[in-house]
């Protein structure tokens, strides 16, 4: 799935304010989010392009009309116009540093 990725390493401590500059130099605005344990979201289309970084907890996931899974370190990165869903697997909350691609960049 080329839309998983991983954005911290092995051996790297979660460096949140680094992430979000990180994000922010790619041209998107970013914002903590929090899933419920078994909570799920369907089917939801941005007409943005979106990124999402796992801080903690699992999910399963699609984009259009793959599936794949995502935890700590990973990058799930959502086309603008594509529907996708997150659905919250572990125990704990998802907690997710997502940002949405600011309409004046390209």
């Amino acid at each position: 799935m080329q839309w998983i990725s991983r954005w911290l390493k092995p051996d790297e401590d979660t460096d949140i304010e680094a992430l979000e500059g990180q994000l922010h130099s790619e041209g998107f605005g970013a914002y903590q989010w929090r899933g419920t344990p078994g909570a799920a979201y369907l089917d939801y289309i941005h007409t943005q392009e979106e990124v999402v970084c796992v801080l903690s907890g699992t999910a399963d996931v699609s984009v259009g009309d793959e599936g794949g899974q995502i935890g700590a370190g990973d990058r799930l990165d959502v086309p603008a116009n594509t529907y996708h869903s997150i659905t919250v697997t572990s125990e704990e909350p998802l907690v997710v540093l997502t940002g949405m691609r600011r309409r004046n960049e390209t």
